[in-house]
């Protein structure tokens, strides 16, 4: 499996999640990434779980020869059967080196968007284009991950597979008990009304418009405070910013948390402004805890699974996503676990399928 680096986000969470559930008698899994988490990292799991891990240059399109030096070494010293491709700015190129050296390939699409300035979205851009023409198989999280690497006409791919994001939805279960603990250890009174997000703090997530919608919140319900659990190279911007509107003593940074769900069982609502989103894997943990969520439009339909989502548009007025956010309560947050638990996004079931197109893919 190949992908950035081993700071904990929603790619991170999707392998860990396949590497605690896949049958590991059967499937020896080994990971290459691009460097090490400074932090709250998952490598340590990871190697816990059986995973031998390597590091390979980031590619840089200067560094050309240097990459597939790096790729062409790694695949003489080790045997591998499949290269599965979570990292698809680069993939075209190492999955034909991998092509080349007689492995499957997997590129599996977890966005719906490009990250970076305009030259590094154009030059992403003009790199996936390729990865259908280097993948055995097609995976994708959502329908608009799906167009985003492989065009409008992937279904007619034979190989091509929705491959939800999905969790173990067991420990997601609401519990009182957990919820007070969390904001016992925040210092946070139960007649504090909590608004949260889960997420890196980068540009897709859209943290300046929550702390806008957060800012007009607190001149409806000034007994309220926002939770945020993520770290990014965005995060001292977003604190300056709540400073600078006087805020910040209103908003707690918790960093990266290895128990996000009970994190989002101390919230009282759930904000989500992203700009764009492949699959995002916290709306369906916080619909699993029954959290009400607000968040953009622009996020795909396909994570609606229960009544606790509403949307807005992100040029609706802030006052609406207020309005929204301060209504959208819930009396009985237990019912919402089961729905989950049953459908497609959990884990047991995903996992199986992806040992069944594994052991497909090495037959072809």
């Amino acid at each position: 499996m190949v992908f950035g680096n081993t700071k904990m986000g929603g790619v991170q969470a999707f392998i860990l999640n396949v590497l605690r559930n896949i049958d590991r008698t059967k499937f020896q899994i080994d990971l290459a990434i691009n460097i090490y988490a400074e932090s709250n990292g998952i490598e340590n799991e990871c190697r816990s779980l059986g995973c031998n891990i390597h590091v390979v240059p980031y590619f840089k399109i200067y560094n050309y020869l240097q990459f597939n030096c790096a790729w062409n070494k790694l695949l003489k010293e080790h045997n591998y059967d499949i290269v599965y491709a979570h990292s698809t700015n680069s993939a075209s190129v190492f999955l034909h080196i991998a092509q080349k050296h007689g492995c499957k390939t997997i590129a599996h699409s977890h966005s719906a968007g490009y990250r970076g300035n305009k030259l590094e979205q154009f030059f992403k851009r003009l790199f996936v284009r390729n990865v259908g023409n280097v993948s055995d198989y097609w995976f994708a999280c959502s329908e608009k991950a799906a167009e985003r690497i492989y065009g409008e006409n992937y279904k007619k791919y034979p190989y091509y597979y929705n491959i939800p994001n999905a969790i173990d939805a067991e420990k997601y279960k609401f519990s009182q008990v957990i919820r007070r603990n969390i904001r016992d250890m925040l210092k946070i009174d139960e007649s504090v009304f909590l608004c949260g997000h889960v997420g890196t703090f980068s540009v897709p997530k859209n943290h300046r418009f929550l702390i806008d919608v957060f800012y007009e919140l607190l001149k409806k319900r000034p007994n309220s405070k926002l939770l945020c659990c993520g770290e990014g190279p965005l995060m001292q911007e977003i604190k300056e910013y709540a400073k600078k509107l006087g805020i910040v003593d209103k908003i707690i940074f918790s960093g990266v948390v290895a128990n996000p769900h009970e994190y989002m069982m101390a919230m009282d609502v759930f904000i989500f402004p992203s700009l764009f989103e492949g699959f995002p894997i916290s709306i369906l943990e916080a619909e699993a805890t029954g959290l009400p969520i607000v968040m953009s439009d622009v996020i795909t339909n396909e994570v609606d699974l229960t009544d606790l989502i509403c949307r807005h548009r992100l040029d609706d007025s802030l006052s609406n996503w207020v309005s929204t956010s301060i209504n959208a309560t819930v009396e009985n947050r237990e019912k919402y676990n089961n729905i989950i638990a049953n459908s497609q996004y959990n884990m047991c079931t995903t996992v199986k399928t992806i040992e069944s197109l594994f052991e497909k893919l090495i037959e072809l």
